[in-house]
Parts: C-alpha cells; sequence; structure tokens
C-alpha cells in the first residue's frame, strides 16, 4: 500500500516517524468521528513523535450525501496550510449532527463553505485562492484517494492501515495500542508506557448500502 507523499499531504505527529497510521475516512460517518474524536487524541498525546497518522478520502457518497463537498474544502484548506486543515476536521466530525440539520444538501454545503472560509481567516490563508478552490469543487484529488482505496480493498469506513497492517473498524485503543507497539518494535522503536484504560466498545465499519 501507497503511504503516500508526506511531504504534499497533511501528517500529525512526526511526518519522519518509522510508524504510520493511514486512515481511510468520510467525515459524514459517525463511526470515522468515533474514530477522529477519541482515539487519535489520545494515542498522539501517548506516542508522540514516534507515529506519524495520514487521514485519506473515501467517502461514501451514497448514503452521505455531503461527504465529498466536505473532503474538497479540506483539501483547499490544506493546499494552503495544514492546521487549518485539521482544525476544519476536527470541527467538521465533532458537528456532524449540526450540519446534517440543515435542510436539504445545498444548505449544507453552504454550512461547509462557511467553515472553510472561518477557517481560511483563522489562519490567515488566501481568501480569494480559498474561495476559488471551493467554489470549484475539483474532486479530482478526492477520487485518486478513492481509487487508491479500492485497489487494497477498502470498503467501509474507518478502514485503518499501520505500516500497510490493515486495522478494521473504530476498534477500541487498546487493541491499536497493542498493533502500534508490535509496529514500533519491529521498527526497533521502544514503545512508550501506557495507563491502564476503561474497556471500550468495538464499533461496526459504515459501508455504502448496496
Amino acid at each position: 500500500m501507497s503511504v503516500a507523499d508526506r511531504d504534499n499531504e497533511p501528517v500529525l505527529g512526526d511526518k519522519n516517524a518509522k510508524v504510520t497510521i493511514v486512515e481511510f475516512g468520510d467525515f459524514q460517518c459517525p463511526y470515522c468521528s468515533k474514530v477522529h474524536e477519541t482515539l487519535f487524541p489520545q494515542l498522539l498525546k501517548e506516542y508522540g513523535d514516534r507515529i506519524a497518522f495520514i487521514y485519506k478520502d473515501f467517502p461514501l457518497s451514497e448514503i452521505h450525501a455531503w461527504a465529498s463537498h466536505a473532503a474538497v474544502n479540506a483539501n483547499c484548506l490544506a493546499a494552503q496550510n495544514p492546521d487549518a486543515y485539521w482544525d476544519f476536521a476536527d470541527y467538521v466530525h465533532g458537528n456532524q449532527k449540526e450540519i446534517n440539520g440543515a435542510k436539504g444538501v445545498e444548505n449544507q454545503y453552504a454550512d461547509l463553505d462557511k467553515l472553510a472560509t472561518l477557517q481560511g481567516q483563522k489562519h490567515n490563508l488566501d481568501a480569494t485562492k480559498l474561495q476559488a478552490c471551493v467554489k470549484a469543487q475539483d474532486d479530482k484529488a478526492v477520487r485518486a484517494s478513492q481509487s487508491e482505496a479500492d485497489k487494497i480493498g477498502v470498503s467501509a469506513t474507518p478502514a485503518l492501515f499501520v505500516n500497510g497492517q490493515k486495522v478494521d473498524g473504530a476498534v477500541p485503543i487498546e487493541d491499536l495500542r497493542v498493533v502500534l507497539d508490535r509496529a514500533l518494535l519491529d521498527a526497533g522503536v521502544t514503545p512508550p508506557k501506557h495507563k491502564p484504560a476503561p474497556a471500550e466498545t468495538k464499533s461496526v465499519p459504515e459501508k455504502p448500502s448496496k
């Protein structure tokens, strides 16, 4: 599996880390939101520069009307500032219900465009360039990511890969730690010490309707 050119994609953690987590996700997927909000902040805090995290787009457009639009807007932000990308991703994952609550897909698109504009202002981006990108809705990069996912058998979100090893669904954090620690040891890196955590329930990954 191609991990991607880390110099051209937003990366959390250390882009030179020997262990990389790649998530193929969907901004409208509730299970992706769970991973984004509950697992990765904690894991990145624990593992620090031992790991790198890359998010790749796999919008399930058959069931999620605004997921691809959100992905394009996120990429428009990423083209100018990775921090703007992650702030947008954080907000969208944390406020899916609010966006879903807008009446009609055009209003949902409008809300996503406003969010992108606000992040652009927050991070002092080139507003003209950002607005042109958002208006164009060029989904070439999104489709390329989907094509990559299709080639390696991704059919549901979230789909996680740790150094190429697939991890199914929104797994409990303890299970993901085991995979990460094994990958670190294989790479000659000492894993961090972990504090005991409450048991978590595994979520079922979301698939497009047949």
